[in-house]
């Protein structure tokens, strides 16, 4: 069992909402959807935790797929978007994300945890994966963040009410 899966189970019983559990959408991400056009409309999220991003954009029409290293996080997950989703128990650091499958690729407030070169690594397999554009979300300062997306185009930061740096940025 992961510490992940530990604050699931907790948070099942009634236990703390850590972070994203007790947060609604962010604006931000809201804002760069009806900004946003795919293509293809098919989305991963990495760590997908309950599945709200997912659902939010399973209800505009993307084709939703997500891992998370949290089994309880999963089951949850795959009780709110159906059998029309691919969800997956995986470390992030170790999924290989398939080329060329998904125009959307979002991270909230996940890929951070990790060493600061198993986040590049993953960063660039995103870029690598992407088909047209991507939204990987972390937050370090805004000299870090520019460094780790550094072969993205138009690359834009915005720092929001909690503090962290949101980071959009097209292949």
């Amino acid at each position: 069992m992961t510490i992940w899966d530990n604050i699931y189970k907790n948070y099942q019983k009634g236990g703390e909402a850590w972070a994203t559990l007790s947060e609604e959408i962010h604006p931000l991400f809201k804002q760069f959807l009806s900004q946003s056009h795919f293509e293809r409309r098919h989305v991963l999220d990495i760590g997908c935790g309950t599945g709200k991003y997912l659902s939010v954009l399973q209800a505009g029409g993307f084709k939703t797929d997500g891992i998370d290293s949290s089994e309880t996080a999963v089951d949850m997950t795959k009780i709110t978007l159906g059998s029309d989703s691919i969800i997956v128990c995986t470390n992030m650091f170790e999924f290989d994300i398939p080329k060329n499958k998904y125009d959307l690729v979002i991270s909230i407030s996940t890929i951070h945890h990790g060493t600061k070169e198993q986040v590049q690594n993953l960063v660039n397999r995103i870029y690598e994966a992407i088909v047209e554009k991507g939204l990987p979300h972390s937050f370090y300062t805004k000299e870090e963040v520019k460094e780790l997306f550094s072969t993205f185009k138009d690359l834009q930061l915005d720092l929001d009410s909690n503090e962290r740096w949101i980071a959009h940025a097209f292949k």
